[in-house]
């Protein structure tokens, strides 16, 4: 009788501890359910079944209501909150997070959604409330009504309020509570398929024209709905919106996947846009040859030379485009103080980002820095300490005030004819310049800015201080200088030796974030309905400086016969830059073209060049233009 009770007791204290962790898990489960069958951000492709059932609800989307003048979404440097009432709605936060960083509030009811209403909503700047109706909960009056009626009105007023309903609208929207809403999207139905062109209409990816296919009440009557224009972020999509087969690109995986087994790279990614829409969008291999780390989507990259304009260029265009840069000035009206008694006080700034300003090369700042192959510890640290607090690499930090030494080695270079030499130097004044006319630290101005705003939140410099390290790529295993692989540190030495943060490198990135960067080009300057840049710098920067000289101010551009950098099938408007990693970005506005090739051919040695050697970056650019070329 007494084990029984000993029993008994023992059960119901399990009943106690487990029954909230089996809720806790369903709720998982539920936030998940219909995210499984498919994802934009997965490696996945649909088939055309699939692609017009996309269509279909894109077309039939409805915005009854809009007062906001941030909706779309313009910037990102918003915070966002998204609270889900109902059930099967995990997909939608992975289709809001496609764009933004997301907070998400799960409710399986309006009940617990009253009874647990998160009060930190105050801290958001957005709050996104979906209701989510299914068989298992249909809206009706009994579910709705004044408990409704007391969830919104627990929402904040000053806030932006953004309703959605994935289902039949009439029962909420009959109800005046949810006029409470700055705007009201009608999704229709609650399906993986609703709920990812919601996300992209939230962020003016994908346009809404759908109109009411009946009358609810005398103030929404049938046909109602407000025609909202894309903002010109960039789409998530599928080629078969463009009517071509996504076999097509099919080549593009054989051609990856045999540059891996030849051993050109460990891994990549590869992003392609076509009007605005990526169709393309995939993770391949590994971090490393030897490793068992898959490459994701949102893994980032060293973009090594991409820095180039993803950070210096753009940086100076912004300037630019607000009055306070010029490209027909000199050094020596920005850094008077720097390069006075120098011969680099009347280089023209154009022709240093053309390449032409008779620049060396570049310098190997760092062997002046070893001593018989090794590091002098006259000017290195294997710790941090004062007047050593500029890292290098794991567990190696430089003497602070070497960055002034390395400005007095490229001062003290000679300066040779004005003929196109690529030279990375340039950048290293270009950084200081941005620094100057900005008033703020160079990643700073660059973060707050342009990638912030825009929502590039893999774009940044020193990656270990905003990325778990499993998800940066790792670069070379480095002999000469560092002793070490060198994983969340620059590889480029220059740009390590000055912390990590140079004009010329040091910029880690996603494939996805530099498409969106270069649409910003594409855009003429604008992005998210934002104008972020001069149209006329846009067009000023990209096309070619000088004659004999194909490039652009930062930017590579095709020879004159076709081809170099990209392939030859690019067009003379075209523009990008590789980087010594092996990366490549490239636009080409004349075919509305946007391709970006990330890898880390240097992993484990730098003098693998089977990347440039098989050309895989203009092969697969080759197969990209062939595939869209077909089809018109």
């Amino acid at each position: 009788m007494k084990s029984n009770r000993i029993f008994s007791l023992v059960v119901f204290g399990l009943i106690v501890v487990i029954t909230p962790v089996i809720f806790a898990l369903k709720s998982q489960v539920n936030e998940k359910k219909n995210s499984n069958s498919f994802s934009v951000k997965s490696n996945a492709r649909i088939n055309l079944e699939d692609w017009t059932s996309f269509e279909t609800v894109e077309n039939k989307l409805t915005v009854l209501k809009n007062t906001s003048l941030n909706f779309p979404i313009r910037k990102l440097n918003q915070k966002i909150a998204r609270i889900s009432i109902g059930m099967h709605t995990g997909y939608f936060t992975d289709a809001l997070e496609l764009f933004a960083d997301v907070d998400r509030f799960y409710f399986a009811s309006l009940d617990e959604a009253i009874q647990k209403f998160p009060k930190e909503l105050s801290q958001y700047d957005i709050i996104i409330t979906a209701f989510h109706e299914s068989s298992e909960s249909p809206f009706s009056e009994t579910t709705t009504n004044t408990k409704l009626r007391d969830f919104i009105a627990e929402l904040p007023a000053n806030k932006q309020l953004i309703g959605v309903i994935f289902g039949n609208p009439k029962q909420l929207m009959n109800d005046p509570s949810i006029e409470k809403m700055n705007t009201i999207i009608v999704g229709y139905e609650n399906t993986l398929f609703a709920q990812d062109r919601v996300a992209q209409l939230i962020f003016g990816a994908i346009p809404a024209n759908g109109k009411l296919p009946f009358s609810i009440n005398e103030k929404y009557p049938i046909n109602s709905g407000i025609s909202i224009s894309a903002n010109g972020r960039l789409k998530f999509s599928q080629p078969e919106e463009f009517g071509i087969s996504a076999a097509k690109f099919n080549r593009i995986d054989s051609i990856v996947n045999s540059a891996i087994s030849k051993g050109a790279f460990p891994g990549c990614q590869i992003v392609v846009a076509y009007k605005g829409s990526i169709i393309y969008r995939k993770a391949f291999g590994r971090h490393t040859f030897d490793g068992l780390e898959l490459v994701k989507n949102t893994d980032v990259y060293d973009i090594a030379s991409v820095s180039k304009i993803a950070g210096s260029t753009v940086g100076i265009m912004k300037l630019e485009s607000e009055g306070k840069f010029s490209l027909d000035k000199k050094l020596g009206d920005y850094l008077p103080e720097l390069t006075q008694n120098t011969s680099f006080h009347s280089v023209l700034i154009k022709e240093m980002m053309a390449h032409q300003a008779g620049l060396t090369a570049w310098i190997p700042f760092y062997k002046r820095t070893l001593q018989n192959g090794e590091l002098n510890p006259k000017y290195y640290s294997t710790v941090k300490k004062p007047g050593f607090e500029t890292q290098v690499a794991q567990n190696l930090y430089i003497k602070d005030s070497y960055a002034d030494s390395i400005y007095q080695q490229i001062l003290a270079s000679t300066l040779g004819p004005k003929k196109y030499e690529y030279s990375d130097l340039g950048y290293y004044f270009i950084k200081k310049i941005v620094e100057k006319q900005s008033a703020q630290n160079f990643h700073d101005f660059l973060m707050n800015e342009l990638y912030i705003p825009m929502g590039l939140r893999s774009m940044r410099y020193q990656p270990l201080n905003h990325f778990a390290k499993n998800k940066i790529i790792p670069t070379e295993n480095d002999q000469a200088f560092r002793k070490q692989l060198v994983h969340g540190f620059v590889h480029d030495p220059g740009a390590a030796m000055l912390g990590g943060v140079g004009g010329h490198a040091g910029v880690f990135s996603n494939a996805t974030d530099l498409a969106s960067l270069m649409q910003l080009f594409l855009n003429k300057g604008t992005y998210g309905n934002e104008q972020y840049l001069s149209s006329a710098v846009v067009s000023s920067y990209t096309k070619q400086q000088f004659q004999g000289n194909r490039r652009g101010a930062g930017f590579d551009r095709p020879k004159a016969s076709g081809g170099g950098t990209c392939h030859e099938l690019a067009s003379q408007e075209s523009y990008g830059h590789s980087g010594f990693t092996g990366t490549l970005v490239w636009a080409d506005p004349k075919h509305q073209i946007n391709y970006v090739f990330l890898s880390n051919r240097v992993c484990p040695s730098q003098d693998n060049w089977k990347i440039r050697d098989l050309n895989i970056r203009t092969e697969i650019q080759r197969v990209i233009y062939e595939a869209l070329n077909e089809n018109k």
